[in-house]
């Protein structure tokens, strides 16, 4: 091969991750770590998709639900819903996603600068539910570094095909002296899409919302404060959600505040706080059995969480120099339901307040090890209700408000190593507990929305997990690569089991096999995930004074229980590549994606075929010059996607046998710079 040459400047289809150890903050810096996955601002602007979690479907470990359009949650190694932990700026997205998979995320990438998974010991600066990861999303709501004087922002838009969608954002901030002003609005509209001979019905989607901000910086530091407003109305599709008009209007107004101060000496070198507090609402509307349009359910969502953080000097050991971090954070959410909302879960509340540490000792030239710590109270409070048999037998079932607590104990650990070449291999040992999930505990009937008549158990135990990962990366240089393996073995894993029954809107009509309801459990077994990851991008050639880069990946993940039964809606095996050419201006690049069949389904729960996905950009980034233009740079390009127009079923989802994904689509973007 040619002779290794230097990347110009200019966007990249995949720009390496940053070096920090990820989810840690100032002062805790590693040379590296095990796995993270990092979606840029130039990819969000190419493939600004309705759902944060969409535009990591295809990233080596990470997919998502894609229950909706406008409703998707990230699943990462497997895992979901409560055990991945979604969040804006460092506070939680204080929504109710977490309790259904047709319930959105009100965080639009059109307002995102990143969007990152946070694995290994950054994500116990958290959560303790976060077993699976973090998804993280920030912006510039409430920067922490005084950005340049004057007013300065962009314009971003593009429209679709295959939805005849479209989509725009203005990001403006305004600052004059140690003050920052920070607006946004934004909005999107979409059709029923297409897919491979018809149209997904009842698939439209309406989204928008807005923000206001101001920072103050001073000598050692800065405070801020943001409000944010999201209104989404989106449709549901599946056979009866598109027979009834399902569709949910979702609303929410969050304020957040942030701030900093750095201290002149002494043994802390920075303080730090984040606040968030949230109104959320959502009704799910569509045809009853009456035949009458009305509002089927009701959710709502009233949600605080606090945290804070000092950040110790470095302290001088035998072994090596020692950074690292201590805090706390509290949150208390009010969960409200009515309408058939009350039969799946009655009002419920969380509580809880937790402790963290986390500290890095660099103890030779070439190795560190990075530990965290967190014990966290959790009191859930809300409804049970005992069934006496999954199908009814004469008896009814019977409710009774119920107190949990539960102290999960999490602890994490890695050890890295710097290796010639410029590579880092690391090492990550964990054990991580999690307290069981509102829904988990409290569910007690039909949801709508996903289909599902859902059971839960109030006497379910603390989730555990050990967990073990090695790794080998190498973020620089003409050959970047990343793998990892990695064996998690649960104990008391709680998942929802189809029983094979169905039912209707309530306990009675179970065992109709004519049910519009799928009945599902929630229960714990013993059970072991084991999976593999692996990326690489090769600078092969300079051409035109460009560089030709190679891409490949491939990620595999089997889980089973103890028994040897499959854990159900596990992603498939996938492996794909591509090629790419880029210069100071100019990106092009095809990459190309084979889903293998997931014929390893859980029980009553059907296989899911594989699938192609060919995805084809072209991109031009400028600079203007004419100092009398209000602008100064701009990006324009065009993505392909789904160019085989191939059936594509997720696995993942409650809706895959009756649920395409998007057709071949093409789309066009531009965004303008000031």
């Amino acid at each position: 091969p040619p002779a290794a040459v230097a990347a110009p400047p200019g966007p990249r289809w995949n720009e390496p991750v940053t070096t920090a150890l990820q989810g840690l903050p100032q002062g805790v810096q590693a040379t590296s770590t095990g796995p993270a996955t990092t979606v840029t601002e130039s990819q969000i602007v190419r493939d600004p998709t309705p759902q944060m979690a969409d535009t990591m479907f295809t990233r080596p470990g990470v997919t998502s639900t894609t229950f909706a359009p406008g409703a998707s949650r990230p699943v990462i190694r497997g895992l979901e819903s409560v055990r991945v932990r979604v969040q804006e700026n460092g506070i939680a997205s204080q929504d109710v996603s977490d309790l259904g998979e047709d319930h959105g995320v009100p965080i639009d990438p059109l307002a995102a600068k990143k969007i990152e998974i946070i694995r290994g010991p950054g994500t116990l600066r958290y959560s303790s539910q976060a077993i699976g990861g973090i998804a993280s999303a920030t912006n510039d709501r409430i920067p922490d570094v005084l950005p340049q004087q004057g007013i300065h922002g962009e314009i971003r838009g593009s429209a679709a095909t295959v939805d005849k969608s479209y989509d725009g954002a203005v990001l403006v901030d305004a600052v004059h002296g140690n003050t920052v002003v920070h607006m946004d609005a934004f909005g999107r509209r979409a059709l029923d899409y297409q897919i491979p001979g018809g149209v997904q019905l009842n698939s439209k989607l309406r989204t928008g919302g807005e923000s206001v901000g101001v920072t103050r910086f001073f000598e050692n530091g800065f405070a801020g404060i943001a409000v944010q407003h999201l209104e989404s109305l989106y449709h549901v599709p599946g056979t009866e959600s598109a027979a009834n008009n399902t569709r949910i209007s979702l609303e929410q107004t969050k304020v957040t505040s942030r701030g900093e101060w750095r201290p002149d000496g002494g043994a802390f070198d920075a303080f730090r706080y984040w606040f968030g507090a949230t109104e959320y609402k959502h009704n799910e509307i569509g045809l009853g059995e009456d035949g009458i349009d009305a509002v089927r359910a009701t959710f709502t969502n009233r949600e605080q969480e606090a945290r804070v953080e000092a950040s110790h000097a470095p302290v001088g050991t035998a072994l090596g120099v020692l950074t690292g971090v201590i805090g706390a954070d509290a949150g208390h959410r009010d969960i409200g339901s009515a309408g058939e909302a009350g039969g799946l879960i009655g009002p419920a509340t969380a509580n809880r307040a937790a402790a963290y540490l986390m500290e890095q000792l660099r103890f030779a030239p070439t190795w560190s090890f990075v530990t965290a710590g967190r014990i966290e109270y959790v009191k859930m409070d809300g409804v049970a209700t005992t069934f006496p048999a999954l199908l009814p037998n004469g008896e009814d079932p019977t409710s009774a408000d119920v107190s949990r607590q539960f102290v999960p104990v999490s602890v994490s650990a890695a050890l890295l190593k710097d290796l010639p070449w410029e590579m880092v291999a690391s090492l990550t040992v964990e054990h991580k507990e999690r307290a069981p999930g509102p829904l988990e505990l409290f569910a007690h009937g039909a949801h709508d929305a996903t289909g599902t008549f859902e059971i839960g158990d109030a006497n379910l135990k603390k989730e555990k997990m050990n967990a073990v990962e090695i790794g080998l990366k190498r973020q620089l240089g003409d050959w970047r690569f990343e793998a990892n393996a990695y064996y998690r073995r649960f104990d008391g894993f709680i998942f929802r089991q189809f029983t094979g029954n169905r039912c209707g809107e309530d306990y009675a009509s179970c065992g109709d096999p004519n049910g519009e309801f799928l009945q599902v459990i929630y229960t714990q077994l013993d059970a072991t995930f084991r999976g593999v990851e692996l990326s690489s991008q090769v600078d092969v050639a300079r051409l035109h004074g460009g560089i030709v880069t190679v891409e490949g990946q491939y990620d595999y993940l089997r889980a089973t229980f103890t028994d040897g039964v499959n854990v159900p809606r596990i992603p498939p095996m996938r492996l794909g590549g591509g090629l790419s050419w880029r210069d100071a201006n100019w990106l092009a690049r095809v990459n190309f994606i084979h889903a293998f069949a997931q014929d390893d389904p859980g029980e009553n729960e059907t296989a899911t075929p594989g699938y192609n996905l060919l995805k084809a950009e072209l991109s031009y980034t400028g600079k203007i010059l004419d100092p009398r233009s209000p602008f100064t740079g701009f990006t324009v390009g065009a993505v392909g996607d789904n160019l085989l127009n191939d059936d594509i079923r997720n696995s993942v989802s409650f809706r895959k046998d009756e649920v395409l994904l998007p057709g071949r689509t093409f789309r066009a973007f531009a965004t303008l710079r000031f």
